[in-house]
């Protein structure tokens, strides 16, 4: 079996999950008792340890206790989060293998930076921009996923929108350079503090800002990624917005996102996400006569710039953008 971990500052402290430890005692029993683990920031292509655990009567129980013992000592050193350059290490040996990646899958470095990309991203797209050489051919691995989307330290809880968008993204990747199976394990990692001391970037997913007459949502909590289908957790945020109004109240609603290669595709994207959260408040008992204005803006007009000199998104600023700002005249105040 291979180990993949990032370890990061992020993320909780390496355990194999239940599914993973279940694997790995296959193997054991299988006589197959070599580990070989592998540390996000070491040299390329380089294991962080390889051993061949003997058979000399422990129990496999035993022996996965042994392989999580040194897992739980790991804190990484990097100043980055890039597991597809650990599942890359992984997979550079030949013929097949399982392949356990654990990792929250939050990549900040390039080809796949989510510090700019966010995660209310169009995931095929995003699979399909993958370079080719990003990562050897899987053929005849079984790649499994440990802890995605499951953080610690600075990063913030990922809603279940943006969780759900990462998992896709990963095992579209895997499926992409021909795997022979991809599976999410969705077990809970154990949530013990990360022995990591390296900062590393966080992915910002924005934060609702409630004000006295105005309320900003960001499409990370609103929105299915890269869609106008709500989230599940969508119409409690929405709840708190339609209460704001009372029989004087009225609203405009923007929705926009961050600059994209389609200001077309962007502009009815946030079209129909205007609409979709009128309706959702209307739903919640709001008059649809109270909204003035329904505005799908695009990334046309942003609240901030989010391309530097370079023409790259700025991290902050593109989070700021995917979203949907309702102003509202004549708010309910209560007391």
């Amino acid at each position: 079996m291979r180990i993949g971990v990032t370890a990061s500052a992020n993320e909780p402290r390496v355990e194999l999950t239940g599914t993973a430890a279940d694997r790995l005692a296959t193997a054991f029993e299988n006589g197959d008792t070599r580990v070989v683990v592998y540390l996000e920031g070491a040299e390329a292509g380089t294991a962080y340890s390889d051993e061949v655990y003997p058979a000399d009567g422990d129990a496999a129980a035993d022996l996965v206790s042994r392989v999580n013992g040194q897992l739980a000592r790991i804190g990484g050193t990097s100043d980055r989060l890039d597991p597809l350059s650990v599942l890359s290490d992984m997979a550079s040996a030949e013929g097949p293998a399982l392949l356990v990646l654990h990792s929250s899958g939050l990549q900040t470095t390039d080809p796949l930076d989510l510090t700019r990309l966010g995660l209310d991203l169009d995931v095929p797209e995003v699979v399909a921009s993958v370079p080719d050489d990003a990562l050897p051919d899987l053929t005849g691995k079984d790649v499994v996923f440990a802890g995605l989307g499951q953080v610690a330290g600075a990063q913030r809880p990922l809603p279940p929108a943006a969780q759900d968008a990462l998992v896709r993204l990963w095992l579209g990747i895997c499926a992409r350079f021909g795997a022979k199976s991809c599976t999410n394990d969705p077990e809970r990692v154990p949530a013990g503090a990360p022995l990591s001391r390296t900062e590393v970037p966080t992915v910002d997913i924005g934060e609702v800002l409630h004000q006295d007459a105005l309320v900003h949502l960001p499409s990370s909590v609103l929105f299915q990624a890269g869609s106008a289908e709500l989230a599940p957790s969508a119409r409690e945020v929405l709840r708190e917005v339609a209460d704001k109004f009372d029989g004087r109240t009225t609203a405009r609603v923007t929705a926009r996102t961050a600059s994209a290669a389609s200001s077309e595709a962007a502009l009815e994207l946030t079209r129909r996400r205007g609409e979709r959260v009128v309706a959702e408040l209307v739903g919640l008992g709001v008059s649809r006569a109270a909204f003035t204005d329904v505005v799908g803006a695009g990334f046309g007009a942003p609240l901030a710039v989010d391309l530097d000199a370079m023409g790259d998104l700025i991290p902050a600023a593109a989070a700021r953008n995917r979203s949907v700002v309702v102003e509202l005249v004549q708010p309910r105040i209560d007391g």
